[in-house]
């Protein structure tokens, strides 16, 4: 699919997209549609797109359509602090999937789009956010280089304490594979962590990066530390190599567990990275910022990213 065509897609469906260039590759933004992002290289869309979600309307009675692309969530999903079990069963907020993201600025290589968006957590505790992406994207010696600023702002009227609450930007990007896609990520050394089922078949080591094949079978989720540096996914029959990286936590952040865990369960491990493999044919690229020991009215957490794509390296 050509990336004019997501945008065209979406636009007759009322989602306002923007687009931003710089030669044969962009970035979709749709403040429309949760504010997702879509990666284009070579002129041709590289996220995963999924036509259903533009054409219709997420609740609890049609179910979710997932848009595909590179979207910010709040973390953690499950726990006690997590926003996706407020009702009792898994769903996606409705703030969330309901959010009309403003259009804040946006150059022809650049934009910054932001939505207030109401969470929910699963202590019933109310958070009011305000949600920014920030975005721009260049050409470097043939690759495209996107980089990106996440952020959650609290903009609620009183302190919160980590007795009640945990908060980071979590972006996650999704892109089409199948049986040859190789996923790697670093530091051989680093704990792996399986949210869902069990991944050490699939894995294996050359002593200084760690692969992940692609299941068709089985949701497999790796939760990695700060030291693994990067996620990656290896696309051949595209000839394309997908890496993300982001920066280091500000002063004041730590990071946090973002797994999809029942909502009587304690936090675990922290979590910098990860890597999510659907059996329906797609896997996610996915950086986690920090969160604050509490949070005062006006704390903004914000996590610095950057997707170079490119492509296969002999």
């Amino acid at each position: 699919m050509n990336i004019k065509e997501i945008f065209d897609i979406c636009s007759a469906n009322g989602r306002r997209p923007l687009m931003i260039s710089s030669g044969n590759s962009a970035v979709v933004a749709v403040p429309g549609m949760e504010g997702r992002l879509f990666f284009g290289y070579n002129s041709e869309a590289v996220s995963l797109f999924r036509r259903e979600a533009a054409e219709n309307i997420s609740n609890t009675r049609t179910g979710y359509f997932n848009p595909g692309g590179d979207g910010l969530w709040p973390a953690p999903e499950g726990t006690k602090f997590g926003y996706e079990y407020s009702t009792g069963s898994w769903r996606v907020p409705s703030s969330l999937v309901s959010a009309q993201y403003e259009v804040v600025s946006c150059r022809s290589d650049s934009f910054e789009i932001a939505a207030e968006i109401d969470l929910i957590n699963n202590q019933q505790l109310g958070i009011p956010c305000r949600f920014t992406r920030r975005a721009s994207i260049r050409e470097v010696d043939g690759a495209a280089v996107i980089e990106q600023f996440a952020a959650i702002e609290y903009i609620g009227s009183c302190e919160l304490s980590p007795e009640v609450f945990s908060l980071a930007p979590w972006s996650l990007s999704q892109f089409t594979v199948n049986e040859r896609t190789i996923a790697r990520f670093g530091e051989p050394g680093a704990p792996v962590r399986d949210l869902y089922m069990p991944s050490g078949e699939l894995l294996a080591s050359d002593g200084k990066v760690v692969t992940m094949k692609h299941d068709t079978v089985n949701r497999i989720q790796l939760a990695l530390p700060e030291k693994s540096g990067f996620v990656e996914l290896l696309l051949p029959d595209r000839n394309l190599q997908i890496t993300r990286t982001s920066e280091a936590l500000a002063d004041g952040l730590h990071a946090i567990d973002i797994a999809d865990a029942p909502p009587d369960q304690a936090p675990g491990e922290a979590v910098r990275f990860s890597i999510y493999n659907d059996p329906s044919g797609f896997m996610e690229l996915e950086a986690v910022g920090g969160c604050t020991d509490g949070i005062l009215p006006g704390t903004v957490l914000g996590v610095n990213i950057k997707d170079v794509i490119k492509k296969l390296e002999d």
